[in-house]
């Protein structure tokens, strides 16, 4: 991909990351429900984390990609939450996850371990596998639905 550029997420592109997210997980093999503005919601919460680090790559103008999480303490040093990542979908399966996820890693300072939740069964898991990723051998994922209750604001 020529002229492109991978520099650090910044809050300027959140409406063009929103927009891109939208359009790659509300398609297979995720097939979600995302509007423009509960996208940017979720992206603007994941921003303002403390700890927050976050990559973007651009080709010209145009966002086509990015990285974005959080560092956090651990008992025995700082650990890295991917939160989100995502790639325009026609130039998937061209390096540019793998380029994001360097990028990434290359600005996470006195961070031992990098974590991230995805589908088991989706083409994501593959990928991650092979940028270094293992299945967490003491951790899993554990849900429980709550009934929706309106906020008092």
């Amino acid at each position: 991909m020529s002229n492109q550029t991978i520099e650090a997420f910044d809050t300027a592109v959140l409406d063009a990351a929103a927009h891109l997210f939208v359009s790659v997980f509300n398609a297979p093999p995720w097939n979600d429900s995302w509007s423009d503005s509960s996208a940017r919601t979720r992206l603007r919460d994941v921003v303002e984390t403390p700890g927050f680090v976050g990559v973007a790559l651009h080709q010209g103008q145009d966002l086509c990609g990015f990285a974005i999480g959080h560092t956090e303490q651990w008992f025995a040093g700082r650990h890295f939450l991917l939160q989100e990542m995502c790639v325009r979908t026609e130039l998937q399966r061209q390096g540019i996850g793998t380029e994001l996820i360097d990028a990434l890693e290359a600005r996470l300072f006195d961070v031992e371990q990098v974590y991230l939740l995805t589908d088991r069964h989706s083409p994501a898991h593959s990928f991650y596998e092979r940028c270094g990723f293992r299945s967490a051998r003491r951790q899993g994922v554990m849900i429980k639905s709550i009934e929706t209750r309106p906020s008092d604001s």
